[in-house]
């Protein structure tokens, strides 16, 4: 009889979803360190301490991050929300007043952002972006690629 075999069938799809339910689960992923923020395919860390630009970059540096890149108008929104009353260094510089300012990977400021202030190294104030001299002591965000 047909039957049978549909219910052979049905029995032997409902004893195998059943086993697989009680197969222990992995362990969730974390992509990105403790005490990191993940958004947008990139991992955060936001200081508490203070330091000059450079001292901030090697930091960051030894996090397997560089001070922080943003990609976007949605990246700068995020890093402002969660910064705080405090400044924050960014991985934004120039050579000097003159030249165009450079992300820490070498590509050039979108047009997307303006950079305040006749400093040499940038940071986020309340206001956005801004620049001061690269030794003023402010607490900094580095950023990195969540991990795949």
């Amino acid at each position: 009889c047909r039957c049978k075999g549909k219910m052979l069938l049905l029995y032997t799809v409902l004893f195998l979803m059943t086993v697989q339910a009680f197969q222990p689960r992995p362990q969730p992923c974390f992509l990105c360190p403790f005490d990191w923020i993940r958004y947008r395919g990139k991992c955060y860390y936001f200081s508490e301490a203070e330091r000059n630009w450079t001292s901030s970059q090697d930091n960051c540096s030894s996090l397997g991050a560089s001070l922080a890149m943003l990609d976007s108008l949605e990246d700068l929104s995020f890093v402002m929300r969660y910064k705080g009353i405090s400044e924050h260094w960014i991985g934004l510089l120039r050579e000097d007043e003159e030249q165009p300012w450079q992300w820490v990977n070498h590509s050039l400021l979108s047009h997307l952002f303006h950079v305040r202030g006749g400093g040499l190294c940038a940071h986020l104030d309340d206001n956005g972006l801004s620049s001061s001299h690269c030794s003023t002591e402010k607490s900094w965000i580095c950023n990195k690629p969540e991990l795949q």
